[in-house]
């Protein structure tokens, strides 16, 4: 399986996004045409979310952002104008049909709905920025301040059962000693990290890993777990905005690799946690009905424009959103990818689950492409430009259902389509959305 991911990242250097590679056959490529593209992505850099949090559990005081927690940078801000213009290339060249006339799309063309939070909503405008400067798209969100769509849990629309939780969890977990070994040499590098040399500071280091489940099913973590995933978050965060290294885990991650290495916990977290089945379908099948809708042709329709004044049946859709939604779609489609010096499955800023339908022209058979794609830590941190020399890493979705094209992996939509039905659950199947 290493040696497959690996000859698959690989071949990703060479292609970007939905684009087809450079040493695929002419004729191969123009066999299939993208007709429709559906993307899930997580908001650009951010600071972290609750300093005070931070510093009283480390007894540090983190270094100040120019934004206030939460809130997208400048930083940010440019690295998602700057993707948002990558992908509509390769979107492009592939053949996404938006009617454009002097680089701006048809009305009704594109659609884009972001959650409500800041970082989300100013991601959102990035990207159009970006893809379609002077257009003057707008996004939508709601008007309330959460969001079923991305909420589904904390707004208690989602009830996932609390016996599975514990059981899914105590399976990955296993014993409290058991954890305490094997994450020995994670919580000892952060607390050389970010910890102060006084008795009373990173005392969550020390306390037993345990799993707390609310009455709705939000699970919450304790222990090392509890700060030290949002600790490593944060110094992938720093690193990301090109803060100085001084000021990057208090000078204790100089490079991308030690970043890494110092977001073990995080990436325990959604390993243990975040990324079991009950938990992803509790929290994702209502934004994964959306998808589904969104990318399954309407009967008698045209599908390269956008029908009934229906905003999902737009070519291009965009759902800006966070890492968890990211990662309870990823659950639920069995969709695993290790990008350049990440942790497994990890979910970076502006890392992007992308849904491209191609049709073949020859057969008139539709097909699924799934993809994840994200900027490393080093092209975060440097903004360097996105190009044929430089692009996005990009991770394939393969199943034995589907099959290598000249234009990646892909699925026949029935197949995909049963994939995605597999683990849906009715919390909320009735909500209206989008209000």
């Amino acid at each position: 399986m290493k040696k497959i991911l690996t000859i698959n990242l690989l071949l990703a250097s060479l292609c970007s996004g939905l684009a087809p590679c450079s040493q695929a056959a002419p004729a191969d490529n123009d066999r299939y045409q993208l007709e429709k593209v559906v993307m899930l992505i997580r908001h650009g850099v951010r600071p972290q979310t609750n300093t005070a949090s931070l510093d009283k559990a480390t007894g540090l005081l983190w270094p100040e952002w120019s934004v206030p927690d939460g809130f997208l940078t400048g930083h940010g801000y440019a690295g998602m104008l700057a993707q948002g213009a990558w992908l509509l290339k390769t979107w492009r060249t592939a053949g996404l049909p938006l009617n454009e006339t002097a680089g701006c799309p048809a009305a009704g063309n594109v659609w884009v709905w972001t959650a409500p939070s800041q970082r989300t909503k100013a991601t959102g405008t990035a990207l159009l920025d970006g893809m379609f400067p002077g257009c003057g798209i707008p996004i939508h969100f709601t008007a309330h301040k959460a969001d079923p769509l991305f909420d589904t849990v904390a707004m208690g629309i989602a009830t996932p059962d609390k016996d599975k939780v514990y059981q899914q969890i105590e399976e990955r977990l296993g014993s409290a000693a058991r954890a305490e070994k094997t994450y020995r040499k994670a919580v000892a590098d952060l607390r050389q990290a970010v910890c102060a040399e006084t008795t009373n500071s990173c005392r969550f280091l020390d306390n037993p890993w345990k799993i707390n489940i609310s009455e709705h099913g939000k699970v919450k973590s304790g222990g090392p777990l509890s700060e030290g995933a949002n600790i490593g978050e944060t110094i992938r965060l720093q690193y990301s905005e090109n803060l100085p290294l001084s000021e990057v885990a208090f000078g204790h991650a100089r490079n991308a690799r030690q970043v890494s290495d110092l977001m073990a916990l995080h990436a325990a977290k959604y390993d243990l946690i975040s990324d079991t089945l009950e938990n992803a379908s509790h929290g994702g099948s209502l934004l994964m009905r959306q998808i589904i809708r969104a990318f399954t042709p309407r009967q008698g329709s045209n599908t390269s424009l956008r029908s009934d004044n229906d905003p999902l049946q737009s070519p291009l859709v965009i759902f800006a959103a966070h890492d968890t939604n990211i990662a309870q779609i990823q659950t639920m489609l069995g969709f695993n990818w290790q990008l350049p010096l990440y942790p497994r499955n990890d979910i970076p800023p502006g890392g992007a689950l992308i849904i491209g339908r191609y049709l073949d022209t020859q057969t008139g058979q539709r097909f699924i492409r799934l993809t994840f794609t994200a900027r490393t830590l080093d092209q975060w941190r440097q903004l360097s430009p996105l190009n044929a020399q430089d692009p996005l890493p990009v991770a394939e979705f393969r199943h034995s259902g589907c099959r290598e094209t000249a234009v990646g992996e892909l699925c026949p939509l029935n197949v995909f389509t049963q994939l995605a039905k597999a683990h849906l659950v009715n919390d909320g199947k009735d909500l209206p959305v989008f209000q």
